[in-house]
C-alpha cells in the first residue's frame, strides 16, 4: 500500500492541535496501490443467472444461497482475483420473486475461511468485543449480515448490522431469523441484498458479497418492455488491483475511497454485443462510494442513443424521462446503491460501437461538482502547536514534504493533504451493435409509455416533521467523523420514533461538502423538495418511490415517509460505505403493534 499526504497518525496529531473549534471537511486518504494499466473492452459483459429455488418452505419457494470464496478472472490481462460471492458468482445470481408471493432465503456463510481476504483495521467501530453493549463473547473478522435492501420486511430478517454470524457460529448481539422471510407486498422493484455486517461491511462489499434482487409485477407485462435476454441487470463498481490480480484496498481505514477500473457484473470494463433493437437495463450502483453520471455516446463522441428512464429504485415514474445530449437531463446520476431502470433503442446504430460514459467526479459533491485533494478547513482565527511542525511567516504550518497547512487569518484555516488526486473514470462499458436482428422487436416505444408510477405517499398526512443534518464531527484523539443529527453513535442516544401506520417529512439538511447518498431500511418515501431550503422540485429522474437520496453540499432535501406494517428498530444511514461505517449510521424505531402482518401466514393457498 501507498501512502499519499499525512498519514493517519500524523493527522491525529494534527487533529488533536486544532482544538474543540476546529472542523474537518473531509480527512486523510490512505490510497489503495493502483492498477497495472489495462486495455479496456476486451471482455464480454457477464450476465447473472437467475437464481432456482431449492425447494418449498411452508408452501412458498425456499432459496439456500451459500457465500464462498472463488477465484475469478476479470481481466485478461490479470491472473485469477480472490473475492468472495453468493453461490460462487460475483455478483451473485438474480434473485427473481413474484409481487405479493412471499418466499424463503437462507444465506450461509460457513464456506467463508476464518480470515478476511482484506484487511480489518480494529479502528472501526464493530471489530472489537468492547464495541458492543449486548455482547461479551468474540468478534471474528470473518462475519456476514445479509440485508435485503428495499424490502419492507419484519426486522428479524432485514439483515441489520448487529445481526451478524461468522462461519463457525459465533453470533452477533441482534437477534435474526436464519431463515430471511420475504413477504414482497410492495411495489415492484429492481434492487440488492448485500452485506451490512458492523464493522465490516464495506470490506464484505468490495469483496464480492452482493446480488441481485428483483420483484415483478403485472404492470410490467402490459408495459410490454423489453423481455428475456432483452432485459439485463447491470451492477456497477469501482474496483482496483495489484498485479498479481489481488484486490487493492487499503489496510488502514479511509474516508474515502476510489477504485481506479470500472467493474461491471464482475468485469473490468466489459462491452456487451447488441442487436439493432430496444433493451432494457437494470442499472444497480453498487460501488463502496462512487457516483456514476452515465449517458450513451457514438464513435465520433456524440449522439449516442438516448436512455429513457422509466424507473427510480421503486416502482415506475411519474413520466419517461429521456436522458443524453437533447434529453431531459444529459447524464442519469446514481449514487451509490441508487437504482434506475432505462430502455435503450440500439435500432438506429447497427454496425456501431456506443460507450457509456460518466461525467460524475470523484468525490462527488454535486452537480458540476468535481473531486480532488483532501482538505481540512478551520473559521475563524485560530492557533495551533504541533510537534515537529512549524509555521512560517506567511502563516503557513510546514510539514515536509508536500503538506502544508495555511492558517489563513480572519479567512480560517486551510490544510492541504498533499497532492492526493483521487483517480477519474470516464469510461464504464461499450455496446457493440450487430448489423441486424436475430427476431422482430415488437416491445413498446418508450418515448410514448405511459407509466403508472409517481409519488405515492401524501405529504399533507404528515403529522410530524423532522430535521435531521448530516455532517461532520472532529474528534481529538482519531480522525474525522461523518454523523447524523451530531451523533457518532449508532446504538445510543435520542433516536427518532414515529408512530406505525403514519406519515412523516424528514428534512435532511447536508452541512458538510460532499454529497451523501441517505438509505432508510423498511420504507418507500417520496422526494418533494430540494435546494438550498428544500423548495426546489426534485429532478424528473427522481419523481417515483425512493429508498435512497442524493443529499449534495449545502441543500437540505424534503421527502415524505410512511411507516407501515412493522414496527421495531431500522437503520438509517449514509450509503458510502466508508462513510456508514464511521458514524454516519443511526436508528429509528417505529412505534406500534408488532408486525400488523402476520409472517408465517401462508395466504391460505395450497401451492405445494
Amino acid at each position: 500500500m501507498t501512502e499519499r499526504g499525512l498519514n493517519r497518525r500524523q493527522f491525529m496529531k494534527a487533529g488533536t492541535a486544532l482544538g474543540v473549534g476546529g472542523v474537518l471537511t473531509w480527512g486523510v486518504t490512505t490510497a489503495a496501490e493502483s492498477s497495472p494499466d489495462l486495455e479496456k473492452f476486451v471482455q464480454p459483459l457477464p450476465i447473472p443467472s437467475v437464481r432456482e429455488a431449492d425447494g418449498r418452505m411452508r408452501g412458498k419457494d425456499y432459496y439456500e444461497i451459500p457465500m464462498e470464496q472463488v477465484e475469478r478472472t476479470v481481466h485478461p490481462d490479470l491472473p485469477p482475483t480472490t473475492m468472495w460471492g453468493f453461490d460462487g458468482e460475483v455478483p451473485g445470481p438474480v434473485i427473481e420473486a413474484q409481487q405479493n408471493e412471499r418466499i424463503h432465503v437462507r444465506y450461509d456463510n460457513s464456506a467463508l475461511p476464518e480470515e478476511h481476504i482484506l484487511s480489518v483495521d480494529e479502528f472501526v467501530h464493530g471489530t472489537k468485543p468492547e464495541d458492543y453493549e449486548n455482547h461479551d463473547g468474540p468478534v471474528p473478522e470473518v462475519r456476514t449480515s445479509v440485508h435485503q435492501h428495499g424490502l419492507n420486511v419484519e426486522r428479524l430478517s432485514d439483515g441489520q448490522a448487529r445481526q451478524w454470524e461468522s462461519p463457525d457460529g459465533v453470533k452477533g448481539p441482534q437477534p435474526a431469523k436464519d431463515v430471511h422471510e420475504l413477504p414482497n407486498r410492495q411495489d415492484r422493484m429492481t434492487a440488492t441484498y448485500h452485506d451490512h455486517a458492523l464493522g465490516v461491511s464495506r470490506l464484505n462489499n468490495y469483496a464480492g458479497l452482493h446480488g441481485f434482487y428483483q420483484i415483478e409485477s403485472k404492470d410490467e407485462e402490459r408495459l410490454n418492455l423489453p423481455s428475456g435476454d432483452y432485459d439485463v441487470p447491470i451492477m456497477l463498481e469501482d474496483k482496483s488491483f495489484h498485479d498479481d490480480g489481488s484486490l487493492s484496498y487499503p489496510d488502514e481505514f479511509v474516508a474515502n475511497f476510489a477504485g481506479d477500473t470500472a467493474f461491471v457484473n464482475g468485469a473490468v470494463w466489459p462491452y456487451m454485443e447488441v442487436e439493432p433493437r430496444k433493451y432494457r437495463f437494470r442499472l444497480v450502483n453498487q460501488a463502496n462510494g462512487r457516483t456514476f453520471g452515465m449517458s450513451l455516446a457514438s464513435e465520433d463522441g456524440h449522439g449516442g442513443p438516448t436512455m429513457f428512464q422509466i424507473a427510480p429504485d421503486h416502482g415506475f415514474l411519474e413520466e419517461v424521462v429521456e436522458i443524453g445530449h437533447h434529453g431531459d437531463a444529459e447524464s442519469l446520476v446514481l449514487a451509490p446503491f441508487e437504482r434506475a431502470e432505462v430502455v435503450v433503442d440500439f435500432s438506429e446504430y447497427a454496425g456501431e460501437t456506443i460507450t457509456m460514459t460518466n461525467d460524475a467526479a470523484f468525490p462527488y459533491t454535486g452537480p458540476g461538482g468535481h473531486g480532488g485533494h483532501g482538505d481540512m478547513e478551520m473559521g475563524g482565527n485560530e492557533s495551533m502547536e504541533m510537534g515537529g511542525m512549524e509555521m512560517n511567516d506567511s502563516g503557513s504550518m510546514e510539514m515536509g514534504g508536500n503538506d502544508s497547512m495555511d492558517m489563513g487569518g480572519d479567512d480560517g484555516m486551510h490544510m492541504d493533504m498533499g497532492d492526493e488526486e483521487y483517480p477519474q473514470i470516464d469510461e464504464v462499458m461499450q455496446f457493440r451493435v450487430a448489423e441486424s436482428v436475430s427476431e422482430p422487436d415488437t416491445s413498446a416505444d418508450p418515448a410514448t409509455l405511459d407509466l403508472p408510477g409517481g409519488p405515492v405517499h401524501n405529504e399533507q398526512a404528515a403529522v410530524e416533521t423532522r430535521q435531521m443534518t448530516l455532517g461532520m464531527r472532529m474528534m481529538m484523539d482519531e480522525p474525522d467523523l461523518h454523523v447524523l443529527n451530531g451523533k457518532a453513535s449508532y446504538e445510543g442516544g435520542d433516536i427518532a420514533r414515529p408512530r406505525l401506520g403514519t406519515t412523516e417529512v424528514w428534512e435532511l439538511e447536508n452541512t458538510g461538502h460532499h454529497s451523501h447518498p441517505i438509505h432508510m431500511h423498511l420504507v418507500t418515501f417520496d422526494i418533494v423538495g430540494r435546494g438550498p431550503d428544500g423548495t426546489h422540485p426534485p429532478a424528473p429522474t427522481e419523481r417515483g418511490p425512493k429508498d435512497i437520496v442524493r443529499v449534495d453540499p449545502g441543500e437540505t432535501v424534503r421527502i415524505v415517509v410512511r411507516f407501515d406494517n412493522y414496527a421495531g428498530k431500522y437503520p438509517w444511514h449514509c450509503h458510502v460505505l466508508e462513510h456508514e461505517e464511521h458514524a454516519m449510521m443511526r436508528q429509528f424505531e417505529v412505534v406500534g403493534d408488532e408486525d400488523e402482518w402476520d409472517d408465517d401466514d401462508d395466504d391460505g393457498e395450497d401451492d405445494d
